[in-house]
């Protein structure tokens, strides 16, 4: 018979589906067993993974602490430094100020021991020896301690020996011009014409001068003379004031630096605890990193293994599409760890990680119906041998393995054997050569008697060993005798 394919659902016995149910189970156990083991694996590199992070992450916070420890130490340090200085700096202004307030002591003392000079012989000896004792007393305790009180009490001192040299007599004419030049001299040396300290000092004491040389040109001694020595007072106060003004703005610029050093140090301490924050933060992200590739990396080692095995089996059973799924999720993960992407490989190694299970349960499916068609196939072998069909070999197709006989004649049959959409075992025939296949003119049904009483011998030796086909089935097969033919009545697969 040649044309359409001859079709025949597979019964199994009880014995036969007993052993496919214990293969069944048998496999169910293993792979439990298997994702099981691969789920202890994982749990174990995972609970090694903490302690290690934790210890890692303890250590890493240790060396933080101390590297900001160390940071604060180091700007402690330098503002301890800073404060040193500051109190060194100070104690050079006092000191200096002090030296300054002494050499100006000193200098007002000279000038009135010369203007004792001046008057000796002409006051009253009595007078003149209590103001040496006085001028003498004030110069010891200049040496021994040159406390402030001394400026005042130098002026005393020479306000009365100014007032003793205007009532004394005078026996010899002064060198007024010359006193008036040593004023002017004093003044010079005390600030600048501009711009100095104390303006309204010194415009007071040039407004003085001034108007002693204008005395001095007009001839009024004694006006000059009277005015000496407020000049001499004036010029005192104003070297003074010029001092204290000094004193401040070196104290003032000496706390301007300090604060200025006082603001690069913190700045400095800002600047080291940002780089130290961004150094911790930098290693945080490399140790996440670090760890994200260490956990893809040994979770893939437990899963990779299998599904290779699982992608070769698909491609070994017909499964191309779970087959290129299983390489592309382990390429997508090898890719990953290769090139040092944390989470792109957690991603696809978790990915691997949910399809392996129930690529492995389908492949176990589609084993057993391959061993069950194996099975199918050897039984069928055997029937045609029994029944004078000579085997001409096999092809296996994934899915459906495809047997083909001869027979003496020279008819062949080709013989495909595969399950249906609810895992029914079924044989399709493809004769070819035999003459019985006939045509009704009337219905247009075809007939082939002796083809199917030989099938359906084959199938009666099949029942030897559990499997019992059905009635053969095709295109155009006539009914059973007896019933009525109708169009919808014809049977079809």
């Amino acid at each position: 018979m040649s044309g359409s394919p001859m079709y025949s659902a597979v019964g199994v016995g009880a014995a036969v589906r007993a052993a496919q149910a214990a293969q069944q189970q048998a496999r169910l156990a293993e792979r439990r067993r298997r994702e099981q083991a691969r789920a202890r694996e994982r749990a174990r590199l995972a609970a090694r993974r903490a302690a290690e992070r934790a210890a890692e992450r303890a250590a890493r916070e240790r060396r933080d602490r101390a590297r900001i420890a160390e940071a604060r130490r180091r700007a402690e340090e330098r503002s301890k430094e800073l404060a040193r200085r500051d109190g060194a700096e100070r104690e050079q202004r006092l000191a200096a100020f002090g030296e300054h307030r002494r050499a100006a002591v000193s200098r007002s003392l000279d000038d009135v021991a010369r203007l004792i000079t001046e008057v000796r012989g002409q006051a009253d000896p009595q007078t003149v020896f209590d103001l040496d004792g006085r001028l003498s007393l004030l110069r010891s305790r200049l040496r021994l301690d040159p406390d402030p009180s001394l400026g005042a009490a130098a002026e005393q001192l020479r306000s009365r020996v100014v007032a003793l040299r205007r009532t004394a007599p005078d026996p010899e004419t002064p060198d007024r011009a010359g006193q008036l030049a040593a004023l002017e001299g004093r003044l010079a040396a005390i600030s600048p014409a501009e711009g100095g300290p104390d303006t309204a000092g010194r415009a007071g004491c040039t407004q003085l001068l001034e108007r002693m040389r204008g005395a001095l040109t007009g001839g009024q001694d004694l006006r000059f003379d009277a005015l000496l020595g407020t000049a001499e007072h004036d010029l005192a106060r104003h070297a003074a004031a010029v001092a204290r003004a000094e004193a401040e703005t070196q104290a003032r610029r000496a706390a301007e630096t300090a604060a200025r050093a006082r603001l690069v140090a913190e700045a400095e301490l800002a600047a080291e605890l940002e780089r130290l924050r961004a150094e911790a933060a930098a290693e945080q992200a490399a140790a996440r990193l670090a760890e994200q590739l260490l956990e893809a990396g040994q979770r893939f080692e437990v899963v990779a293994q299998g599904a290779r095995n699982a992608a070769q089996d698909a491609a070994e059973l017909g499964e191309p599409t779970l087959h290129e799924q299983l390489l592309g999720l382990l390429d997508r993960a090898g890719a990953a760890l290769a090139e040092g992407r944390g989470e792109p490989a957690l991603a696809a190694v978790a990915e691997l990680e949910s399809v392996l299970p129930a690529a492995e349960e389908r492949l176990d499916d589609l084993l057993a119906a391959h061993e069950q068609r194996t099975e199918l196939a050897r039984v069928l072998q055997d029937a045609m041998a029994a029944a004078g069909l000579g085997f001409a070999g096999f092809e296996d197709r994934g899915q459906d393995l495809v047997l083909h006989f001869d027979r003496a004649g020279g008819a062949t049959y080709e013989a495909t054997l595969q399950h249906d959409a609810t895992g029914t075992p079924v044989l399709s025939y493809v004769v070819e050569g035999e003459p019985d296949r006939i045509v009704l003119p009337a219905t247009g049904e075809i007939t082939c008697d002796r083809t199917e009483a030989l099938l359906d011998h084959v199938h009666e030796l099949m029942a030897a060993d559990d499997y019992h086909p059905g009635e053969l089935d095709w295109d155009g097969k006539p009914p059973p005798s007896g019933v009525p033919f109708t169009k919808a009545g014809r049977r079809t697969r």
